[in-house]
């Protein structure tokens, strides 16, 4: 049976979100209270550990120094009496045997002499009493097997003229136990000058001190302990320490507060710090350390952080768990009461529902109180009145809306019905124009109509504006133009007629920028009047290009006592006349970038010899690809006329071939029909077309494969031209990625033999050894090869 949540726990209601948060908040603050009670605490403890620590370091401390201090002034005492005549060295060793058997700190004391400085006849000299369980044993010491002039207690008091505490070592030979001597050395007049003669000692085992350490108890497992001041341990619970050097034990796996504490205590300073347990490899520690000032030692108190934290950590796990059934029961508690608060809202949310599904008069719940929930109520029915009177008002715009995006959509059309369509001209001449609204109806215009057999009149204008106003602006222009201009009138008059027109009742003050021409098809002459537009393109059969940089008067539509003048051009043989609005020029890419006049002109001096449809397809072509991304802001429109002189040969004609080509291999069979019908038409030897075929394929397919990387449609144009009877131009211009073949790599494979040559790479070597000429640019985004090849 699948388990359900009782619906006071549904994960997603308000109730239990609204409690979770709630939750959350409580949970952050109790998080902050705990780190901070919890840091706090700590320090306090660790601020008591350290006055307890320090309390009982220096009372341990006082003991070893009451322990000393008479091991210390007896032998100085006798020592100072041996200066007396009437004191002997049999009534100091009487004296020192008394104090050893009385005293329970030492272990034993000797009298030991420097040679024949006891007696002339005598080298070793040493008197050592000490005591056993058994009793006291008295001995001499010295000899080979017990060179006592080598030891630290003789050598070290001669050598510093003081008295010295000794580091511990067994005594092998003398108390044969692990002790530290305290040694004064005895001095003799001689001459007026003072002679050291021997030392009187004070041997103490280190048990005694042991018993002493072993009766500091801190927390459970906590530990004392006593090292020299050259680091010898003294005492240390575990007898294995003892006698070993501490720095030896506390650089074994020990961290550096560890070493640092050690030699702080070795250099004789107070202090309490954190390290690791000497006797456990990184188990968390404090200790607190003083020196012994009589000795030169140090004492150090060590305890476990976790036994300080014990306690500590015990209460902190048991508030957790309180805490822990405190939230659920909390949680429970909340989720609740938010539900019944909520439920009102639930109801709210169903009908509101309803109202969305477009049942405006569904019931709202019925609230008596005046809290924020009833005038929530209220508002959602003003809002349900509301909307039911924005929906009606929306149907009403919808439906408005409809009929004038309908009525534009007629508009659309009847404005491009309006504009000509066929293109008909003589053989000799060829026409095509073409517009591009930026909105449904634009302010753009072109026209051309004849006259008679002989006239052509061409215009193009733009309004300045754009939409419905720009458009019936753009009609009146036309509807003037067709209806004033007749066979030789002049075209200054017509356009200073129009101008009166346009300005007549013109609230508005619209106005239009003008080009119109009068084309006479037998002469190729144009008389023409520019009225404010952009200058006219002129591309000759070489591929330059120019403007006719002339205007004739201010636009249309300004002032209607404008007068307007006229000029003429002349058209030579297979010459394009452009005109175009400034949709064009203005427009832009994703960088704001301007597509301009001087990419303009570089576009049109590519499309030379190519028909007038070809010419301003493959422009709003290129224009497109340049604004890809951006929205059109303006009217485009295009007019191309070209004129072809029908005195030049016929054969012209066939002087310059353009194949427009897509990016498939299957293409490669219009190239190679293309390259016989030439080699035909331009008596090219069958050789060249061979050349010429190994290197165009070579080229169109390295296109094909390498120069595009997504999949999309793309053009690939090859332009042939006869410059003379004996030398041929071929140009291939595709828009892919930049690939400079005068700069690539020719293949190293041909000086080896034929079979260790690599496949590939011998493309580009063919295209340079075949072709008389190649040349490469990179112009308007596209790869230009231009091929020369004379035969």
């Amino acid at each position: 049976m699948r388990f359900k949540f009782p619906k006071y726990f549904r994960f997603w209601g308000l109730a239990f979100r609204y409690s979770l948060f709630f939750l959350v908040a409580i949970l952050i603050i109790f998080f902050i209270a705990f780190v901070y009670s919890y840091g706090y605490s700590v320090r306090l403890l660790v601020e008591g550990a350290q006055k307890d620590a320090d309390i009982l370091t220096q009372q341990t401390i006082v003991r070893f120094e009451n322990t000393l201090l008479p091991v210390e002034l007896v032998p100085q005492t006798l020592v100072h009496a041996l200066e007396n005549p009437n004191v002997s060295y049999n009534d100091v060793i009487r004296i020192a045997k008394d104090f050893v058997i009385r005293n329970d700190v030492v272990f034993g004391s000797a009298l030991a002499f420097e040679p024949y400085a006891f007696d002339k006849d005598t080298y070793w000299y040493a008197a050592y009493t000490f005591e056993r369980s058994t009793g006291v044993i008295q001995k001499m010491l010295g000899g080979r097997n017990y060179d006592y002039f080598t030891k630290d207690w003789f050598r070290l008091p001669k050598l510093l003229n003081k008295p010295v505490w000794t580091e511990p070592y067994f005594d092998k030979g003398g108390g044969d136990t692990l002790m530290c001597t305290y040694s004064v050395p005895i001095y003799k007049s001689v001459n007026g000058s003072r002679k050291f003669i021997g030392v009187l000692t004070m041997d103490i085992s280190l048990a005694t001190f042991q018993e002493i350490v072993n009766g500091i108890k801190v927390y459970k497992s906590g530990y004392g302990f006593l090292i020299s001041h050259n680091g010898r341990i003294l005492t240390f619970p575990k007898p294995g320490f003892v006698n070993k050097n501490i720095l030896d034990v506390a650089r074994k796996g020990k961290g550096t507060e560890t070493i640092l504490a050690i030699k702080n205590m070795m250099n004789g300073k107070t202090g309490f710090s954190s390290m690791d347990g000497l006797e456990a490899k990184h188990s968390s520690s404090f200790i607190s350390y003083a020196p012994v000032s009589s000795t030169g030692w140090s004492f150090g108190i060590m305890f476990p952080s976790r036994e300080l934290l014990s306690d500590l950590l015990q209460f902190l796990k048991d508030l957790l768990w309180i805490f822990s059934f405190s939230l659920v029961a909390l949680l429970i508690t909340t989720v609740l009461i938010t539900r019944r608060l909520t439920r009102p809202i639930s109801r709210l949310v169903e009908a509101t529902r309803k109202i969305g599904q477009g049942d405006f008069h569904a019931k709202l719940p019925i609230r008596k109180s005046r809290d924020e929930i009833a005038q929530l109520t209220k508002a959602f029915s003003v809002m349900q009145d509301e909307l039911s009177s924005y929906i009606l008002n929306l149907q009403e715009t919808t439906i408005a809306k409809e009929k004038i995006e309908s009525e534009l959509n007629v508009a659309h059309t009847i404005q491009m019905g309006m504009l000509p369509r066929g293109f008909n001209t003589p053989e000799n001449w060829d026409l095509f124009a073409t517009i591009d609204p930026a909105k449904a109806v634009g302010g753009d215009l072109y026209d051309f109509f004849y006259l008679d057999p002989d006239h052509l009149c061409i215009a193009i204008g733009d309004v300045a504006g754009k939409g419905v106003p720009a458009s019936l602006f753009m009609m009146v222009t036309r509807t003037l133009l067709r209806a004033k201009l007749i066979a030789n009138r002049p075209i200054e008059e017509v356009m200073q007629s129009i101008n009166k027109e346009l300005c007549l009742e013109n609230p508005n003050q619209m106005f239009v920028t003008f080009f119109a021409g009068i084309v006479d098809l037998k002469t190729g002459e144009m008389d023409f009047c520019n009225a404010g537009h952009n200058y006219p393109y002129i591309i000759s059969a070489d591929g330059k290009v120019r403007q006719l940089k002339v205007r004739n008067g201010l636009p249309l539509g300004i002032f209607d006592t404008e007068k307007y003048t006229s000029g003429r051009f002349s058209f030579h043989s297979r010459e394009i006349l452009v005109l175009s609005t400034d949709g064009i020029t203005d427009a832009l890419n994703k960088s704001n970038d301007f597509f301009g006049e001087a990419q303009l002109t570089e576009s049109l001096a590519m499309l030379a010899n190519k028909s007038s449809k070809e010419l301003t397809e493959t422009l709003i072509y290129q224009l497109k690809r340049f604004s890809t991304g951006t929205e059109q802001a303006d009217d485009i429109t295009i007019l191309a006329l070209q004129y072809k002189d029908p005195r030049a040969s016929k054969s012209d004609s066939m002087q310059n071939v353009q194949l427009n080509l897509a990016n498939q291999l299957t293409e490669l069979d219009k190239l190679v029909v293309q390259l016989e019908s030439l080699a035909e038409s331009w008596k090219i030897p069958g050789k060249t077309i061979m050349e010429l075929n190994l290197v165009i394929e070579e080229l169109f397919t390295n296109i094909v494969f390498y120069a595009f990387e997504e999949k999309s449609d793309h053009r690939i144009i090859v332009n042939f031209a006869l410059m003379d009877s004996h030398r041929l131009r071929i140009q291939i211009i595709d828009d892919g990625k930049p690939f400079n073949l005068l700069e690539a790599k020719v293949s190293d494979q041909f000086g080896k033999p034929l079979e260790e040559r690599k496949i590939g790479g011998l493309g580009i070597h063919f295209v340079r050894e075949m072709m008389d000429g190649v040349e490469y640019q990179r112009t308007n985004d596209q790869n230009i090869v231009t091929l020369t090849k004379n035969f």
